[in-house]
């Protein structure tokens, strides 16, 4: 296997959600032991930090072990999750084991989160996780993620002002991108020109809030981004073609043990 120190590890295809914008890579999951024994390979090879997707990652049966495993080596643990099914019963177990939590938020307007598929109340209860994080875990580096499409590229003033009411780290602006699945399908709907783009950053590139503001147009990640998908394979997107690079489940592997 190839060294890799930071990798995005898709740990399964389920979602609950049906953004329009998905490029998700579906693939059957592995039970625990089987990613039992990736995790140790990875850490062999110095990966020393995991961002776990999806899907949506709190899907994964055994996820609270894989974390807590991937802790005990280490590891840095990113998470990038819709958050819907956290809440105060169970996030602190969780949130021990996390160095980054990734929420996902196009919008301030729970009908059109419920338009472009997050479901009914999707902000009102991501409002509510964002303070109890900022409550009872001020380790946490939390970042908030914006796919920047045709249906909100003229309203993230509103979002950014909105995020100024909790202690987030980052806002990351990024730019849809039809690599695959939905997205491609919703190609012609919901990509925006360079030009709408430039308009976003010069309209954020100034702004004045307590938080850093990072813009990503997607180029870096489609010519080096490594992904681990939920069936074990280990792919590089270059230049927007998914290219196999391992199959981190061998033979001996199927069985579990």
């Amino acid at each position: 296997m190839i060294q890799i120190q930071k990798i995005c590890w898709n740990v399964t295809s389920k979602c609950n959600k049906n953004c329009k914008y998905c490029f998700k890579f579906v693939e059957n999951d592995l039970p625990f032991q089987m990613n039992k024994i990736i995790l140790n390979k990875l850490s062999k090879v110095g990966v020393n930090e995991i961002t776990f997707s999806g899907g949506e990652p709190f899907m994964y049966d055994s996820f609270y072990k894989l974390l807590k495993l991937s802790k005990s080596k280490n590891i840095n643990n990113n998470i990038i999750t819709n958050a819907s099914l956290l809440d105060e019963n169970n996030i602190n177990q969780y949130l021990h084991y996390i160095d980054k939590l990734i929420l996902s938020l196009d919008f301030v307007d729970d009908n059109k989160n419920k338009e472009f598929g997050m479901g009914t109340n999707y902000y009102k209860h991501l409002s509510k996780i964002l303070k109890i994080v900022n409550k009872n875990n001020k380790r946490i580096k939390i970042q908030v993620n914006t796919v920047v499409f045709d249906g909100n590229y003229q309203s993230l003033n509103l979002l950014m002002t909105e995020l100024e009411k909790y202690e987030i780290d980052t806002w990351k602006i990024i730019r849809f991108i039809p690599l695959r699945g939905k997205a491609l399908q919703e190609k012609e709907k919901l990509a925006i020109t360079d030009n709408q783009f430039l308009q976003v950053v010069n309209s954020l590139i100034k702004a004045n809030v307590n938080y850093k503001i990072k813009i990503d147009d997607n180029k870096a990640m489609l010519k080096t981004h490594y992904i681990l998908l939920s069936s074990g394979k280990l792919i590089k997107s270059i230049n927007g073609d998914d290219i196999l690079i391992d199959d981190l489940v061998e033979k001996g592997d199927k069985s579990g043990g």
